[in-house]
Formats: structure tokens, sequence, C-alpha cells
């Protein structure tokens, strides 16, 4: 009740105040500022003399408006940050150097049974080397490595003639992952080849096409002649037979017969080395005959008693054969 009567006496003593303040008609205050004065201390000593406690640390400076709670401290780091995780060591960098390729060849034959199509897979080795570096700029360890690669190739040979006897070899060589070469001069005729390339997801293969054209001259191989009998005959000397397996084939050709006869003495202990020189005997004899299944070919006139042995190198001539050489060796006994 007392406080109530302290505010009531209070607020009378402000509006006598006031009015002592207000401006006469002359333009001049009553009372002015110390009327005032004595007012706030009229006030302040109803409030008991004590000057208003302001606010208490923490508390917020006006009633209604909270203030922003200071940031939380984090022990261990600069600022109350936590200490930062220790670096992780660089990750390791993985480089494959290419070395280059192996060439992978093969070798295909052909006879007048065999096929006209094939399908085969060629295989390439790569070779190079994987390096691990755990520092850019460094080559770090490397070891060798070597990779494959395989390729389908498929072969398509035109409509030819063979004879029983003949081969065709066809190479192919992969010089690249897509690269495939062909080498067709083992074959018999006069090939225009073609390749394609067919490269998918699934599929990597090379297709050749060999379209023939002329027939190459015929090369003699050796073993179109065999030697038969060899002996003394009828009409006196030596003579060598000699059958022909091909001569249907090369009928109107010529063929040349050139053998080197040499005798082979007898050596004994303590032969003198001229003795054994002058006991060899040589004998040379060159024949030409048209092609047929049979030769009789003279060795020699007057024959000696002993070992013989016989070089016999022949060609043919004519518009079927290249005209190249081939040769056999055979041996024959005299008594």
């Amino acid at each position: 009740m007392k406080n109530k009567i302290a505010v009531f006496a209070a607020l009378m003593a402000v509006s006598v105040a006031a009015r002592a303040a207000e401006v006469n008609f002359d333009g001049s205050a009553q009372g002015g500022p110390a009327a005032f004065a004595g007012v706030a201390s009229l006030v302040s000593d109803l409030g008991g003399g004590k000057p208003h406690p302001g606010p208490k640390p923490g508390q917020p400076q006006h009633p209604g408006h909270p203030q922003p709670l200071p940031p939380p401290q984090h022990p261990g780091g600069p600022g109350g940050h936590p200490p930062l995780p220790p670096p992780l060591p660089p990750s390791p960098q993985e480089q494959y150097h290419f070395g280059g390729y192996k060439e992978s060849c093969r070798t295909f034959t052909f006879t007048a049974q065999s096929p006209l199509n094939l399908n085969e897979e060629l295989i390439m080795e790569e070779y190079g080397e994987e390096c691990v570096s755990f520092h850019p700029g460094y080559p770090g360890h490397c070891r060798p490595s070597t990779r494959y690669h395989s390729r389908k190739v498929t072969i398509n040979i035109g409509p030819r003639k063979l004879e029983p006897w003949e081969t065709e070899r066809l190479e192919l060589c992969m010089k690249a992952p897509k690269q495939v070469e062909a080498n067709v001069s083992g074959m018999l005729y006069e090939y225009a080849v073609a390749s394609r390339n067919d490269d998918g997801f699934f599929k990597r293969s090379t297709i050749f096409t060999l379209t023939p054209g002329p027939k190459k001259l015929s090369q003699p191989d050796g073993k179109e002649i065999s030697i038969g009998y060899t002996g003394p005959a009828a009409a006196g000397g030596v003579s060598m037979q000699l059958a022909d397996g091909r001569a249907e084939y090369f009928r109107g050709e010529k063929i040349t017969f050139a053998a080197e006869v040499m005798r082979l003495p007898e050596i004994t202990q303590n032969m003198p080395v001229e003795d054994l020189l002058n006991a060899f005997a040589k004998y040379n004899v060159t024949q030409v005959f048209d092609v047929a299944g049979l030769y009789d070919l003279k060795l020699m006139q007057e024959p000696k008693p002993g070992k013989y042995m016989v070089t016999l190198k022949y060609f043919r001539t004519g518009p079927l054969s290249s005209g190249a050489e081939a040769s056999i060796i055979g041996s024959f006994e005299l008594k």
C-alpha cells in the first residue's frame, strides 16, 4: 500500500513540475531544469535511494529480445576446433607402357582335295611394362607385361584346278590387332587378293578373298623323277633308267639331265694320299630327251668295278615349265 501511495505522489510531483516549466505569455520559462532535477531527486528518494541494478552478465540487455549464445568451445585445437586428422598417403598411380607386337605367322596348305573356304584363328603377343608410382613424375616400380590379341581369319579361294601332286601354300601374318597380311608367293596361281576387316563389339575378323588368274610356270620339286635300274647296258657301258611320274602333264616339252658320277675307291690302311686321290674316278654326262614315261641315260662307256655315287640334275623346257633346276642323288655298285 505504501508503494502505491509513493508512486501516486511522484506522479503528482511530475505534473506540478511540468506546469511550472510551461512558457508564459512573456516567453520565459518558469522553473526550467531545476524543477526537473527536483522531481528526479524525489523519484530517487521514493525508490529507496538505490539505483536500479543493470542486467546480470549473460542476461539479455533488452527484455523480450534474447541475445545469441556464444559459440561452443572444443578443446584440442586452435580457436577451439578439433585437431585435423593426419593426411592420407597418396594413391598409387598405375601406368602401362606399350612396347610393341610380336608378329605371328601361320602357313596354310591347299591341295586338289582341300576345301576352298577356311576359317582359322590367329593369336599375337603384345609386350610392354606395367608401372606403379606413388609420386607423380617418378617411374616407380615396373614389371614386364604380356597381352594377347586374337583374330578370326576367313579365307575364300575362287575355283581353280590343281594337279594331284600340286600343293599351294598361303602364309598369313598378324602384324597388329587389326592388321593381317597375306603372302601368296607359295601359291600356284596369280591371285588377286582382297581383304576386309569386320570389327564389332563381339566380333573381330579379317576376310580374305583370293581370285585366281593365270597359273604360274611349274617349279620342279625333285619328286617327279625316280631312279630305277643302274648297271651294264645291252649295248655296252653303264646306263641308268629314270622314270617320269609327271610325263602326261608335261607331254610335248623337253627334259635335260646332267649326271655327275664318282667312283668311290676302297681305302686301305696307310694308303698314300696320292694313290687315294688318283683312285677317285669322275664322269660327267648330259643328255636331252622328249618328255616320256621312261628315260635310259648312259653314264659311262668303260666301267670299272667299284661303288659309285651319282648326282643327277634336271630341268624341263616348255610352255608349262619355269626352267628351274632340281636334283636327286643315287648310288650303285659294279662288280
